[in-house]
């Protein structure tokens, strides 16, 4: 099934998106970059998380914060765009969703983790680059569900020290926390698109190994 155009209600907002079903029971929301950076939906590392999703069998929704795109209101960043996803997940529960997951991506894998704090519980959670460099990631840490997260080595807003750092410090409990570091890779993964995705899918076949076994 292709991505379908909608609209998501969040109150007197419309949030612009893209929907592909898939096998009606996992659905993956995918949260973009910085949207005062250039961030949207479209961008190159989402477009490639929602391929390699979809390819899985999952259906995705990939969307534009308010004031992005064609969504409506003003970007103002932070919780409300926080609520936005939190908008989102709610949106494809109503749609029939059983199982959610999370795809975030820099300033997406920051709001991602902010509606965690606010009690999202998605069954995986992937995290590309989280900007810890750039955006201040007090009081946020790793999610207690599978999670991957990823990083180049050259990587200017979340190196590979800050990361490792950051995972250590927060693991005050067991989590299923993965790191995977890509060689000759920056923050914009240019070049790099092929090697994330199968990233992913080693990830996502080790979660259905391990429910198979289980």
């Amino acid at each position: 099934m292709s991505e379908s155009s909608l609209m998501i209600p969040n109150g007197n907002l419309l949030l612009e998106a893209l929907f592909d079903q898939g096998n009606g029971v996992d659905v993956a929301v995918i949260s973009h970059p910085h949207p005062l950076y250039g961030g949207s939906m479209d961008n190159n590392v989402v477009s490639v998380l929602q391929k390699a999703l979809h390819d899985w069998g999952w259906g995705t929704l990939r969307f534009n914060f308010r004031g992005v795109g064609g969504s409506t209101g003003q970007q103002r960043g932070g919780q409300q765009d926080a609520e936005d996803l939190l908008t989102v997940f709610q949106y494809v529960t109503q749609q029939g969703a059983k199982t959610l997951h999370l795809a975030g991506y820099s300033y997406g894998a920051w709001i991602g983790l902010m509606a965690m704090k606010s009690g999202l519980q998605p069954n995986t959670a992937t995290l590309v680059s989280p900007p810890l460099d750039f955006l201040d990631f007090r009081g946020l840490q790793p999610p207690s569900c599978p999670c991957m997260i990823t990083v180049g080595d050259e990587d200017d807003f979340c190196t590979v020290e800050s990361l490792k750092n950051w995972v250590t410090s927060m693991l005050e409990r067991e989590r299923a926390t993965q790191v995977e570091i890509l060689p000759h890779c920056d923050h914009f993964y240019w070049g790099s698109e092929a090697r994330l995705a199968t990233m992913l899918a080693t990830f996502l076949q080790g979660q259905k190994e391990i429910v198979m076994t289980a």
